[in-house]
This record gives C-alpha cells, sequence and structure tokens, in this order.
C-alpha cells in the first residue's frame, strides 16, 4: 500500500466537479494508470425479496473474501481508495491490471464470451470477460461469476447470484476516466443497478500488492500506509 496515494486523494477529492457530464475523449486516452477519486453507488440497490434475505446474512469476518486474498469482484476493487489501476491497449485483447491484490486481467476483443478464458487466470470466480469498442469508449462485458457478494465496501453485503452478468463502460477524455458498471441479476435485484467510478490519470507504476492472510485486514493495511 503506498502512503502517498492515501494523502493525494484527499486532493483529487477536493478538484473533482460533481454531475460533470462525461463525453468519450480518444480511445488512446485510455491508455495508462489510474487513481480512484470518488464513486456514485445507489441508496436503492432495487433488491428482491431473495437478495434482501441474503443481504441480512452477510458477516464480513465470513464472507469478505478479502480476509483471504480473494478479492469479491471487480466492482470491490475498483472503489478500493489508494491502489491505482492500470489500462494497457494491446492488438487483440486489453489488459487491465489491478494493484489490489494483484489482480491481472486480459479482455479478449473477439471470440464468445461463454467461451471466453476465464478474465484472471488465478481468479476463476472472476468470471470470463469479452471486450469491443463502441466508438471511442471500451464495454466489457462479463459472466460466469461464481454466486457470493458483489461489495464489501461501498454497500457491504450486496449479493451476486451465478446469473449476475455486468457491462462495464470505460469513457476516458484526457486526464479523466469514468467507469460505469451496470450489474444485471434477476435473481437477487429488481432492476439494473449502476455504480460509477471516477479516476485521474498518475504518473506512476502498478506496485506488488503482496497480500498475505495475516495481513489481509484492509484496516490494517490503511494503518500501515498512514505516515507516523
Amino acid at each position: 500500500m503506498r502512503a502517498s496515494a492515501l494523502l493525494t486523494v484527499p486532493l483529487l477529492l477536493t478538484c473533482a466537479c460533481a454531475g460533470v457530464a462525461w463525453a468519450a475523449g480518444k480511445r488512446a486516452d485510455l491508455d495508462g494508470v489510474w487513481l480512484f477519486y470518488g464513486s456514485q453507488v445507489p441508496k436503492d440497490p432495487g433488491l428482491t425479496p431473495a437478495g434482501r434475505e441474503k443481504l441480512g446474512r452477510y458477516d464480513p469476518l465470513r464472507d469478505d473474501g478479502d480476509f483471504k486474498c480473494r478479492p469479491v469482484s471487480f466492482s470491490r476493487i475498483m472503489h478500493t481508495p489508494s491502489p491505482p489501476i492500470e489500462i494497457r491497449l494491446r492488438g487483440d485483447h486489453v489488459d487491465i491490471n489491478y494493484e489490489f491484490m494483484d489482480v491481472h486481467r486480459t479482455v479478449p476483443l473477439s471470440g464468445k464470451l461463454t467461451s471466453a478464458p476465464y478474465t484472471v487466470a488465478d481468479h476463476p470466480h472472476l468470471g470470463r470477460s469479452l471486450g469491443r469498442y463502441d466508438g471511442e469508449e471500451l464495454v466489457v462485458e462479463t459472466v460466469d461469476m461464481e454466486a457470493g457478494y458483489l461489495d464489501t465496501l461501498g454497500f457491504p453485503g450486496l449479493p451476486e447470484s451465478a446469473q449476475m452478468r455486468t457491462d462495464e463502460r470505460f469513457i476516458a477524455n484526457g486526464d479523466r476516466l469514468q467507469v460505469i458498471v451496470t450489474h444485471n441479476d434477476p435473481v437477487y435485484y429488481t432492476k439494473p443497478m449502476v455504480m460509477t467510478y471516477d479516476f485521474v490519470r498518475v504518473d506512476t507504476q502498478i506496485m506488488e500488492w503482496g497480500c498475505t492472510i495475516e495481513g489481509a485486514s484492509y484496516d490494517k493495511r490503511l494503518d500501515a500506509a498512514r505516515p507516523k
């Protein structure tokens, strides 16, 4: 965990303009390293009765995979405050690397979604992804995720069934990036649930997270990173 990034986040928040309409810049703008500075999470996710029951059974010590060095979802990874993410555009695929939990994701740009390889080889529970370009925006569809919990941070205990399908839309414009994630899950939600994540370009490199079971507590990592 990088202490400098933790100190940078509040500064970025002060210059973020809420409600600004986002427009896609050039596709090449997507390529780079990005630091999270804000998100919009629905107050009412539209849970079904089964979803409310699942949420009520959530126990962080039992159900938060972070304590086992097992990231629960890309939505959870993206709004972790300080570890940056890296996007690299390749000819036939896109690499999306998350410093958090050392998650390295490969998204092919052709083929069939149902037969695509697992997007993170070390974490097949995160499903299969297929990408495409919609104009200047990158769209990534993901299926075949393991049932469990979608979020353990912004809205702890939001459930996820094996029928969930997500659509991520990456929209870059210069040094700003917005990722709009639409979650569709007929088991636990009555409507599509949308989460939006905002990032700013940073001049840094992805570092090794090096998660261990003993040090996997998020609070402990934050405490360790704070200046003494």
